[in-house]
C-alpha cells in the first residue's frame, strides 16, 4: 500500500469519528408506568334540544302564570340543561336548572298577560373549571 492511500485511508476514517463525534448521540428512554387519559375535545358544536313539553297555566282573572316542563330532549355533549323564561316586556324573569325539580317550574306574581318567550338549550361545563360551552337554544313562545 502507498503512501498515499494510507494518508487517504487515514483522513478518512478521522472524517469518520469527527462526525460521529459531533453528531447527537442517539436518545434511548424507558417507561416505567403507564396512564390513560381522559378524551379533551378542542371544539364541540352542541344542537338545540330536539323537542320539548312546556305548558303554561293562567290563574283565572290572568294576572297570575305558571310555567312547567314537563320534558325535554337532552342534547347529546351536554351535561347541563336550562330553561330562560322572558315576560311579554321582554324581561328575563326565570332561569332554571332543568336537572332540578325546582328548575322546572314556574309562579309569578302579578304579571302582565300577553305573550311569553322561553329558551331550552345544553351547556358542557368543563369539569374542574367555570368554562363552558353553549348550545343553540329551543325557542318557543306560550300566551296567557
Amino acid at each position: 500500500m502507498s503512501k498515499n492511500h494510507t494518508w487517504r485511508a487515514l483522513a478518512g476514517v478521522t472524517a469518520v469519528a469527527v462526525s460521529m463525534m459531533a453528531a447527537p448521540a442517539a436518545a434511548l428512554a424507558a417507561f416505567s408506568a403507564t396512564e390513560n387519559a381522559n378524551p379533551q375535545f378542542s371544539a364541540m358544536r352542541l344542537v338545540s334540544p330536539a323537542s320539548v313539553d312546556v305548558v303554561m297555566t293562567c290563574s283565572s282573572n290572568g294576572a297570575k302564570v305558571a310555567v312547567d316542563v314537563n320534558s325535554f330532549a337532552e342534547v347529546p355533549g351536554a351535561n347541563y340543561h336550562e330553561i330562560k323564561l322572558y315576560s311579554p316586556s321582554g324581561t328575563l324573569e326565570f332561569t332554571g336548572d332543568l336537572s332540578k325539580n325546582a328548575g322546572k317550574s314556574y309562579r309569578s306574581g302579578i304579571q302582565p298577560v300577553g305573550t311569553w318567550t322561553y329558551e331550552i338549550r345544553g351547556y358542557y361545563k368543563v369539569p374542574g373549571t367555570t368554562n363552558m360551552w353553549k348550545g343553540s337554544a329551543l325557542t318557543g313562545t306560550l300566551t296567557c
